[in-house]
């Protein structure tokens, strides 16, 4: 009997299961956009760099994440940049921690209920 192995491997460092989205947000009142969100982090759109080089947002800068979801209900989140990719404009980041309101949205996302309200 033969038997055959099939590796796997990934570029990601990810750890948490993670839902694609699309969620206008700002990042310390800039204007970002959420690509992906699970309930320990996310990633998002709207990285910059600037002629001196420098980029925008910063790896291991802490910030202030703010949006509202499809119940107009407002998140305001701590987190930390932890991957940045100016060339592509995307960057990513861990909630330092989430308040009861933040974790309840982030849950509803997760479990798609927000496109079961949209259908009901």
């Amino acid at each position: 009997m033969a038997s055959r192995l099939a590796g796997f491997t990934s570029t990601e460092r990810r750890r948490d299961r993670r839902r694609a989205v699309v969620i206008e947000s700002t990042l310390d009142d800039e204007e970002i956009h959420i690509l992906d969100i699970g309930l320990s982090a996310f990633g998002a759109s709207g990285a910059i760099t600037y002629k001196n080089q420098s980029t925008w947002p910063e790896i291991d800068q802490r910030a202030e994440l703010k949006f509202t979801d499809y119940r107009n209900r407002k998140v305001f989140v701590l987190v930390t940049i932890t991957y940045v990719d100016s060339e592509s404009g995307r960057f990513g980041g861990t909630f330092m921690e989430l308040a009861g309101n933040a974790y309840d949205v982030i849950e509803d996302l997760m479990l798609n209920r927000d496109r079961r309200a949209a259908k009901a």
